[in-house]
């Protein structure tokens, strides 16, 4: 099987470096090239070697190996810049920790910290709404 693939890679790298050069042709503003690019690039490097797959479709080998790096440690290549945090998980059981803190604050800038000492606990819901009707 490795046989084949090895076969088969001038072709695979020639269609990707034209996908890439047609997006390059016809990209209306500059930006960064578009995941599925990279995902065909890394896929390929994966298999062939960073080096190579960089150097024969054009694009930057330490963007590449980057990339290729958080394939292999199951990342994704881009990081979020949004997290959603689920209202349930506001209200779970506090941690089994020796001491906790809560902290609230609102857009205004207006901002409560709650240290709480060992065997302390506080009723998180009730504290939210408290503060919600408070911090206006």
């Amino acid at each position: 099987m490795g046989t084949r693939r090895d076969e088969r890679a001038p072709g695979r790298l020639k269609h990707l470096r034209r996908r890439i050069d047609r997006w390059r042709r016809t990209r209306v503003s500059y930006g960064p090239m578009p995941a599925q690019l990279w995902a065909m690039a890394t896929e390929l490097a994966g298999e062939l070697g960073a080096y190579r797959v960089a150097r024969e479709v054009g694009v930057g080998y330490q963007s590449l190996r980057g990339r290729l790096g958080d394939v292999a440690a199951g990342e994704p290549p881009q990081s979020a810049g949004f997290v959603e945090i689920q209202p349930a998980a506001l209200f779970a059981a506090p941690p089994e920790t020796p001491r906790g803190e809560v902290e609230l604050s609102d857009a205004s800038g207006v901002k409560v910290v709650i240290r709480l000492g060992a065997g302390e606990s506080v009723d998180v819901a009730a504290l939210l709404a408290t503060f919600r009707t408070t911090a206006r």
